[in-house]
C-alpha cells in the first residue's frame, strides 16, 4: 500500500507543478508602484500570463532573496530584469527559474543540457548565486550592482556565456 500512496503523492506534486500561479491583485500592484507590480509587469502575470517560476515559488520573494544573496541592490529594475530573465528561460525546473546547471546535493537533472531541479528553495537561491559569482558573469553582476537598468542587465546576459542569448532583451522589448 505504501507504494500506491507514494505514487499518488508524486502525481499530486506533478499536478501542483503545472497549476498556474494566481495573478497579482493587490491594490499596491494595481497602482504599479511596488516591486511585486514591477515583477508582475515584466513576467506577464499582471495581464493573466503565466510565469516560468514553479507555482509554489513566490516570484517577488525569489528575486529579492537572490539579489540579497548576491549582495546587490534590491531595485525595481533589478527585479524586472530577473523576472524577464526567468521568462526568457521558460523553464519549469524546480526552484531554478534562471535554469542554472550548478550542482547541489540532492539536485536532479531537469533536462539534457544539465539544468537542475533543486531540492529546496534555499538550494535554488544558493546555486544561482554560486553560478553568477563563479567568475564568468562579472558583467551581469556589474549591471545588477548598478541596479538602474533592466535593459543593461539583459545586455549583460546576452553578452555572457549563460546561454539565454537575446532572450531577456526580447522579453523586455529592447532587442
Amino acid at each position: 500500500m505504501d507504494g500506491i500512496q507514494a505514487v499518488q503523492a508524486r502525481i499530486a506534486e506533478i499536478q501542483q507543478a503545472f497549476t498556474p500561479p494566481p495573478a497579482v491583485t493587490s491594490s499596491a500592484a494595481s497602482a504599479g508602484t511596488d516591486f511585486a507590480s514591477a515583477l508582475a509587469d515584466a513576467s506577464g502575470t499582471a495581464s493573466g500570463g503565466t510565469s516560468s517560476f514553479a507555482p509554489s515559488l513566490d516570484r517577488a520573494q525569489w528575486t529579492t532573496d537572490l539579489l540579497k544573496q548576491l549582495g546587490v541592490p534590491v531595485t525595481s529594475e533589478n527585479i524586472r530584469a530577473l523576472a524577464a530573465w526567468a521568462q526568457a528561460e521558460g523553464t519549469k525546473a524546480a526552484y531554478n527559474p534562471l535554469a542554472t546547471t550548478q550542482s547541489m546535493p540532492g539536485a536532479t537533472s531537469f533536462n539534457g543540457v544539465g539544468v537542475r531541479n533543486y531540492a529546496s528553495y534555499a538550494d535554488g537561491i544558493l546555486a544561482t548565486a554560486q553560478t553568477l559569482t563563479n567568475g564568468r558573469y562579472s558583467n551581469i553582476l556589474a549591471a545588477l550592482r548598478a541596479g538602474n537598468s533592466a535593459v543593461d542587465v539583459a545586455r549583460a546576459v546576452a553578452s555572457s556565456p549563460w546561454g539565454t542569448g537575446q532572450g531577456v532583451l526580447r522579453v523586455l522589448g529592447a532587442s
